[in-house]
């Protein structure tokens, strides 16, 4: 394991660069470690630093999947957003090639703007785009493990839609951007669906959001009180941490927690955060971040994950 994010095994930067677009971008980890003297190292750091809107592709870090043979839970672009504006669609066709050619990885792609997302993954065909991606770009990393281009194409022909080792989630740090970017998640095909509340600044009642959707021509409207016919499959929960964190009260945690529980939702406590209160107090941690679990509440003591029908 070579990352400190709990709820993976390791990150791949394909992409790295990115622009704040909400309450949550405040106080960006990533913008932050852009800049620090071990990213300014490389090339692709010294053109985003700035966290303007640059983007750099980065090639070495998309191939290394497809070297890994034990099978790994991988976050994808977690110094940037795969789905910003200024990705080209190019781009997100070359990260969707490695996903479909390392079926004994997970891949996990955790988004800000999931109307982005919903717009890729509703074109026709995707698994052309794919293939002329992986024969395009990949080939030479990946030709001796199929033979010829008419094995490489036939494979892309049987992956199933959405691709099963995909795991798709969207930051929802508030209710505003909860109501905002849940529906649209639930419009897009993935494996698994998640919201990763992180960083959680504000109470979020998910109780009715474990409801129905109803679909309308515009957009999808929320029917309080009743059940969705889908719901998201995963809840990632987490306090800010590093310099300037925002607080974040145990008692917001217990809301989403006690409701991921009642809907038998898998949920993920990461950290309390660095300001954590508990009934207006500081709730004082050794773990700089809050995120020793042996430290939490007893209740919080829960690192859950999927649980998928061939697991």
């Amino acid at each position: 394991m070579s990352t400190n994010i709990e709820w993976c095994d390791e990150t791949i930067n394909p992409i790295v660069g990115c622009s704040r677009i909400s309450a949550g971008c405040k106080n960006c980890y990533a913008a932050t470690a852009a800049k620090s003297p071990r990213l300014q190292q490389f090339p692709q750091y010294q053109a985003a630093k700035e966290w303007d809107g640059t983007v750099q592709f980065v090639k070495s870090q998309l191939l290394k999947p497809l070297h890994w043979r034990k099978p790994k839970k991988i976050f994808v672009c977690s110094m940037s957003d795969l789905f910003h504006t200024n990705v080209p669609n190019q781009w997100i066709d070359q990260v969707m090639a490695v996903v479909a050619l390392c079926p004994q990885h997970t891949f996990l792609l955790l988004t800000k703007r999931p109307e982005r997302a919903l717009e890729y993954f509703s074109q026709p065909k995707l698994w052309v785009k794919w293939y002329d991606a992986a024969q395009e770009n990949l080939w030479g990393a990946i030709g001796e493990n199929f033979g010829g281009l008419i094995n490489l194409q036939q494979y892309f022909i049987q992956q199933p839609f959405p691709l099963p080792n995909l795991w798709l989630g969207t930051s929802t740090e508030n209710q505003a951007m909860a109501d905002r970017r849940i529906p649209i998640l639930m419009q897009i095909p993935a494996t698994v669906r998640f919201l990763s509340c992180e960083p959680l600044l504000d109470e979020i009642d998910l109780s009715s959001l474990f409801g129905l959707y109803q679909f309308s021509e515009d957009e999808f409207a929320l029917k309080v009180g009743s059940r969705w016919e889908k719901s998201p499959d995963w809840v990632i929960i987490g306090g800010e941490s590093g310099t300037g964190a925002r607080s974040c009260e145990i008692e917001w945690i217990q809301t989403i927690v006690k409701h991921c529980q009642a809907a038998d939702v898998p949920v993920f406590v990461k950290q309390l955060g660095s300001g954590a209160l508990a009934q207006n107090q500081q709730f004082k941690t050794r773990h700089r971040k809050g995120g020793d679990i042996e430290e939490f509440p007893e209740q919080l003591r829960v690192r859950e994950f999927p649980v998928l029908a061939n697991d």
